[in-house]
């Protein structure tokens, strides 16, 4: 693929993605044969030694176990025994614990449609059943649901006779979303936008008249059309807090994978007007450039060209979801700049963010406020510094003091 000026912060912005490791197991997952027996070897090689077992150790492909045995039994990878029977039985559960889900899924379609709820299945609930091979390929943590914003006390209160129970009464909560818990301890979350950031979520009705009809848990329901899907899984990706999951990347794979007639062009034009050019900019070039993702050169450059046009808001909301990434730390942000642009930018935004980042992800509800937040920023920085320190420093003290208490107690008759 031809090299392309990348957007201001596209480096950074670049924690946010796999490493080399995951990459070659997300591609052993996703591939073709040929390229998937390769990236397994070259996996294989490059971290010797630590194949063995490594299906229950590895944190970060938890989510990613019956992708694996997939491929496995699909492209006849070879690996260790302990492997291969974990896999093998982690595929197994996911399968049980997949028709769980999806018993309790079709219970609470079925309710809302009875209660005339306009419903739309999100993540993996929907995914699963529609871009994937099989349901089981696809691990669903819990169930997402889209309602508007007017349903939702009615969804609440019925939900009860289903044995859900709400776990962030609505004094507790901090969105409009509602979390609630079945007896069997599946999580259900109804949301009444796509996104936590308002930014985000311009584009919300027209993504309601574009959701289609579908059959989820032998229930008509609706989901998001496969351009909103995309949107809604890759912007998402950069706020969620189970980022280290990949499932992301596999969802977002295979809508690419099996909507070829995708609408690129509205594709460009929801991420643009949702503000979600820049993030958009970093995870699909990944797809496309370390996983085949069959999208169009085209498509890129002129998403590479909305995505140069980001405004400072919109570079400001970037930058936050990188910095609550896993890698996200500041001096990662530091070392991921390859220029002196994007250094002066960060510096502004740690240092002066403008006031409508401000008044969007700090809390700061007034604007009359604002001049006193610019104070109070750095006083409330330089605090947590003095507290990271002293608290390092006692724990190294604590440490010193339990060696020679333990060199003391050996040499002692």
């Amino acid at each position: 693929m031809k090299s392309r000026l990348k957007p201001l912060l596209s480096d950074a912005l670049s924690l946010l993605l796999p490493t080399p490791e995951q990459t070659l197991l997300l591609r052993t997952c996703l591939l073709p044969r040929d390229l998937a027996r390769q990236a397994w070897e070259e996996w294989r090689i490059r971290y010797d030694g630590a194949e063995i077992g490594f299906a229950g150790n590895n944190p970060s492909i938890r989510k990613l176990r019956p992708l694996l045995f997939n491929a496995f039994q699909q492209h006849g990878l070879e690996a260790d025994n302990k492997t291969g029977t974990y896999l093998r039985s982690t595929y197994l559960q996911e399968d049980l614990r997949g028709k769980i889900v999806r018993r309790i899924c079709r219970d609470i379609l079925m309710l809302l449609e009875k209660e005339g709820i306009p419903t739309i299945v999100l993540k993996g609930a929907a995914l699963a059943e529609t871009v994937y091979d099989n349901p089981v390929l696809r691990h669903c943590h819990d169930i997402d649901l889209l309602i508007r914003d007017r349903d939702m006390s009615r969804a609440v209160s019925l939900l009860p006779s289903r044995e859900f129970k709400e776990i962030n009464p609505k004094g507790e909560r901090g969105s409009d979303d509602c979390r609630l818990e079945h007896e069997s301890g599946l999580p259900l979350e109804l949301h009444t936008a796509l996104f936590k950031l308002p930014y985000y979520n311009g584009l919300l009705g027209e993504m309601w008249e574009r959701s289609r009809n579908h059959v989820i848990a032998g229930v008509q329901t609706k989901i998001l059309a496969a351009a909103d899907n995309l949107l809604h899984v890759c912007g998402h990706a950069f706020y969620e807090s189970r980022r280290g999951s990949l499932r992301w990347v596999s969802d977002a794979w295979f809508i690419i994978d099996r909507h070829r007639d995708l609408d690129w062009d509205l594709v460009l034009d929801c991420a643009d007007r949702s503000h979600l050019a820049l993030p958009l900019s970093v995870t699909l070039t990944y797809l496309a450039e370390e996983l085949s993702a069959p999208i169009p050169s085209s498509f890129l450059d002129r998403l590479f060209a909305a995505a140069s046009k980001s405004s400072a808001t919109e570079r400001e909301l970037a930058l936050f979801g990188a910095r609550s990434a896993p890698r996200g730390s500041l001096m990662n942000l530091f070392r991921k700049m390859r220029d002196w642009r994007g250094r002066a930018f960060m510096l502004q935004w740690l240092l002066f963010p403008s006031p409508t980042y401000l008044l969007l992800v700090e809390n700061v509800h007034r604007s009359w406020l604002l001049p006193l937040y610019y104070i109070y920023r750095p006083l409330r920085y330089a605090r947590y510094r003095v507290y990271s320190e002293l608290a390092g420093l006692i724990r190294r003290i604590k440490w010193r003091v339990e060696r020679l208490s333990l060199r003391i107690n050996f040499r002692t008759p």
